[in-house]
């Protein structure tokens, strides 16, 4: 019964699902630069900079993100996830990513996973940036039924709260880590 619910909503409206990238769909060898105040430069994987705090006169470096991507891991469960939303035509499906280049993404997932999927790099780190850009959908483009995947809880909670003053809105958050649907949302 869920399951037909769940299809029904699809097609009372307009729908898009959103993927992160980076640990959701693959694991990529790609680090974030941490330059310290003195200019010298050590590497962040990314595990490690989802939970950096920047010290006083310190920044990041992303540079290594605009590179094209040599190869990754994929993440399979989310993989087939993409490509079930990729398969149905009344479906938009974007990926939206804390990169700044989309090429290099979108370059990849076709060469090595042959996914034909729309890009949006939003260059920043911040989940109200990802929040933003969904909120935009809805208002903008009329989006009422929404499935965003990402592994960080900090964007999923930023796009919850977003979403909230839509009432008419059906999102569903999935935490890529477990591959579960997030009902209550924690920091």
């Amino acid at each position: 019964m869920i399951k037909l619910k769940s299809l029904l909503k699809e097609f009372q409206g307009k729908t898009l699902h959103v993927y992160d990238f980076d640990d959701t769909l693959v694991k990529t060898q790609t680090s974030v630069g941490l330059i310290n105040k003195d200019g010298e430069r050590s590497e962040l994987s990314s595990h490690e900079f989802a939970t950096h705090k920047l010290k006083s006169g310190e920044k990041y470096d992303f540079s290594d993100f605009d590179k094209l991507i040599k190869k990754s891991k994929p993440i399979a469960a989310n993989i087939a996830q993409i490509k079930r939303s990729l398969s149905n035509p009344v479906i938009k499906t974007t990926i939206l990513t804390a990169r700044r280049l989309a090429f290099p993404i979108a370059k990849h997932l076709k060469d090595s996973y042959g996914l034909n999927v729309y890009v949006v790099g939003v260059g920043s780190a911040d989940p109200e940036v990802k929040a933003d850009w969904i909120e935009e959908q809805v208002v903008k483009r009329k989006y009422v039924n929404i499935k965003f995947v990402d592994d960080s809880i900090k964007n999923l909670n930023a796009v919850a709260a977003r979403l909230e003053k839509y009432p008419e809105v059906n999102l569903e958050l999935i935490d890529a880590k477990t591959g579960q649907s997030l009902t209550q949302l924690t920091t």
